[in-house]
């Protein structure tokens, strides 16, 4: 136990002393898969000693990925994609902010593949639910509308079998 204590405060220390420091993408995976396991532990039976070991070792693991990892330096082996405006690398964002016009919405709430086929052509998601950002307020909003139309859809589906 008190290596434990001793591990986690070494952790935590470090982790102020070299917060400027950004680590290999490498590190920053091994990091991310040491949490993955935790967290596959805390699905399973644990200890309550096992358990406050686990919770003190994640939240250490988060410290470090949040000060380290966010940016990480560049690997030697790392990759990335040019385009004429730009240079992005693998972890970053642009995916999501790229605008998509005509793609079908994805839904597994329907095993029939027409019914799927339908619901995605007839629910259309409003811009008020596709903001960056968006406030829990829309967040609410962009769910009941969902909701409301999966209703219409299932009254309209009904009258046409």
């Amino acid at each position: 136990m008190i290596k434990w204590i001793l591990l986690i405060l070494t952790t935590v220390f470090a982790t102020e002393l070299y917060a400027d420091e950004a680590y290999s993408q490498a590190h920053c995976d091994s990091i991310k898969k040491e949490r993955e396991a935790i967290r596959s532990k805390f699905r399973s039976g644990y200890s309550t000693k096992e358990g406050e070991r686990l919770t003190a070792r994640d939240k250490a693991l988060f410290t470090l990925l949040a000060n380290h990892c966010s940016k990480p330096k560049k690997a030697s082996s790392s990759y990335q994609a040019t385009s004429s405006t730009s240079t992005r690398t693998p972890n970053s964002n642009w995916l999501l902010n790229q605008k998509v016009s005509d793609m079908s919405l994805h839904s597994d709430s329907y095993s029939d593949q027409a019914k799927l086929d339908a619901w995605s052509t007839f629910y259309k998601l409003p811009k008020r639910c596709r903001k960056k950002g968006m406030s829990s307020a829309d967040f609410v909003w962009c769910s009941e509308y969902r909701g409301k139309q999966k209703e219409l859809f299932e009254a309209q589906w009904k009258e046409r079998s």
